[in-house]
């Protein structure tokens, strides 16, 4: 079986799964402190925590769309540069994994602060949230890089749904951020936005599986 035909099989189990850890979040949000073995049972899955099934999860998706970008580094339209820059991408999403799993955001944002003394003295200060600071801005320049690269692939397929679908990922990906920012306010001014990690999570996933999308329809253009 070809890469390209197993990530065109998990698909849509991918999705469903996706929608049910979702779902799961605003579940447990609006059940929280209803009984004591439904809040443990959320807890073990909630991908709002840390070290839990949808978490989990989580890591194991990012390794598959980087995967998918890895297949896509293979595009005849790209050149050499093209190529390296989306074999990073690839090894950028198994970082993340890693990430996801092991907190490394939250660890160099911490380190962030306590190197530059940023949010000394607030509420904010230990919580790592100056994650934002480094990863944002790197976020836009990558995939400003990348796009050119999407836009070559998709002219040469004539696909347009790849496009949308990159672009979607990357609204996705700054919403993330800004819920991020938009938690770290809330702290701040002691504002209570305790449904905000949900939506957070889920435009992860959803980012995920649009960039796994846009680069699944690519490979399929170019019988991968």
């Amino acid at each position: 079986m070809k890469v390209r035909e197993l990530l065109r099989l998990l698909l849509w189990p991918l999705i469903g799964l996706c929608l049910l850890c979702s779902a799961q979040m605003f579940f447990a949000h609006y059940t929280q402190g209803m009984s004591r073995l439904l809040d443990y049972l959320n807890s073990i899955i909630d991908l709002r925590e840390e070290r839990t099934i949808g978490t989990w999860f989580e890591s194991i998706l990012f390794v598959i769309t980087g995967l998918s970008f890895f297949l896509v580094s293979r595009h005849p339209a790209l050149p050499k540069p093209g190529k390296v820059l989306l074999v990073l991408m690839a090894l950028g999403f198994c970082f993340l994994s890693a990430d996801e799993m092991l907190s490394l955001h939250e660890f160099m944002g911490y380190q962030l602060e306590q190197a530059t003394g940023i949010v000394k003295d607030t509420r904010l200060d230990d919580l790592g949230y100056s994650w934002v600071l480094i990863y944002g801005p790197a976020a836009l320049v990558v995939f400003g890089l990348v796009a050119r690269l999407y836009h070559r692939m998709v002219k040469t397929s004539w696909n347009r749904s790849a496009s949308i679908c990159f672009l979607l990922a990357c609204a996705a990906v700054e919403l993330v951020v800004l819920c991020e920012v938009a938690a770290g306010w809330g702290i701040l001014l002691r504002i209570n936005l305790s449904l905000l990690p949900c939506f957070e999570e889920s435009f992860e996933l959803v980012f995920l599986m649009l960039f796994y999308s846009a680069n699944l329809l690519i490979a399929e253009g170019a019988e991968l």
